[in-house]
């Protein structure tokens, strides 16, 4: 089963992705950027599902870090910032792809679906 690390800082989002992906994926979670790449360095996740605005370091600083550190994991980004202007950052950074958020429930599973498969949401 694909492993899969939600981080958001909310709560309730994290809840709703996870009632969405629990019956298939394998989840587990992180609040902030830098518990999530503790997390991504320790367990390997096959997918990271990303919120941009977070306390203390932010999604875009995630993503900076990932690849600074050659952390190849795909990540696909969350965020209520729908601006063309942070789907192209996201993108340039090395994001998979990037959703509105919340995300529709049908949405999500086919963006995690291509995702994983190596193609583009």
């Amino acid at each position: 089963m694909p492993r899969i690390l939600l981080v958001d800082d909310s709560e309730t989002a994290r809840n709703i992705m996870a009632r969405v992906l629990g019956d298939s994926y394998e989840l587990s979670f992180a609040t902030g950027g830098r518990e999530a790449l503790g997390r991504i360095v320790s367990d390997s996740p096959d997918l990271v599902i990303l919120d941009l605005l977070m306390p203390e370091m932010s999604g875009f600083e995630v993503l900076e870090e990932l690849r600074a550190r050659g952390l190849g994991v795909p990540v696909f980004v969350l965020s209520a910032d729908i601006q063309k202007s942070t789907r192209d950052r996201v993108l340039a950074l090395g994001a998979a792809g990037m959703a509105n958020k919340p995300p529709r429930p049908e949405e999500l599973r086919e963006a995690v679906r291509k995702v994983l498969a190596g193609e583009r949401p």
